[in-house]
């Protein structure tokens, strides 16, 4: 009925609350994951990290009631430090896909408020991952169809240009969403943020000869082609 782990000498009870994340886990080799860890002012009480998923589970992009319940249920669970399925911010093409929650807007902001504290009454930490899917969008999509995708050089492939080339004032904007995304987290009571820079998605996409050939501040060779992620 016991687990002994060797590297600690420590004793854990499997059958005192069944199918907690740390006695299902808890091994001399993984035990590392259950000590605490500080990162300036960010606690977390284990190492374990929840990966953004996303779930489009937020009709009207705004997260709901279920939303708050799935993410309290993961901190009960354990996890140390949850990161948020991707969750647009306020610029015009950022959103992709239906039902995805929007970080802006009081309605939306409302309900991410709640689920930060839903967390925190559990014990966890939480961020936002804030997103911009850029050339991945297509017309038709929410919240105004008629917006197209966005991208450094209109591009969605190697010489296949179908989207809208973002302009400077583009770029600035969507810095500006990024910004104004983290203080919106900050004063929602989140613990920080997450940028989503993978996956082909508007970061992304600079960072690509293929997608981006700019010859202005926002493009050039590889280390040039960071730049937006550098001032978001």
């Amino acid at each position: 009925d016991r687990v002994s782990t060797q590297s600690t000498g420590s004793q854990i009870s499997p059958r005192a609350r069944p199918g907690t994340m740390k006695e299902l886990l808890m091994t001399a080799s993984n035990a590392p994951l259950f000590k605490a860890f500080d990162l300036k002012d960010l606690h977390l009480e284990n190492r374990v990290v929840m990966a953004p998923m996303t779930r489009t589970f937020s009709p009207g992009n705004v997260p709901n009631d279920l939303n708050v319940e799935y993410y309290r249920r993961r901190a009960e669970g354990g996890v140390g430090l949850i990161i948020t399925e991707g969750t647009c911010v306020g610029h015009k093409a950022a959103s992709g896909y239906p039902n995805v929650p929007f970080f802006y807007g009081d309605e939306a902001l409302a309900g991410w408020k709640k689920v930060a504290a839903a967390v925190h009454a559990e014990g966890g930490k939480i961020m936002p991952q804030l997103w911009h899917v850029g050339a991945v969008r297509r017309p038709g999509v929410e919240p105004d169809p008629e917006v197209p995708g966005y991208g450094p050089s209109g591009l969605v492939a190697k010489g296949k240009k179908k989207c809208h080339e973002m302009s400077e004032s583009d770029v600035a904007d969507v810095i500006d969403a990024f910004a104004q995304a983290a203080e919106d987290a900050k004063a929602a009571g989140f613990d920080g943020v997450e940028i989503h820079g993978a996956h082909g998605y508007l970061i992304d996409q600079f960072f690509w000869g293929d997608l981006n050939e700019r010859t202005d501040a926002w493009g050039g060779n590889r280390v040039e082609r960071t730049l937006s992620l550098i001032h978001i």
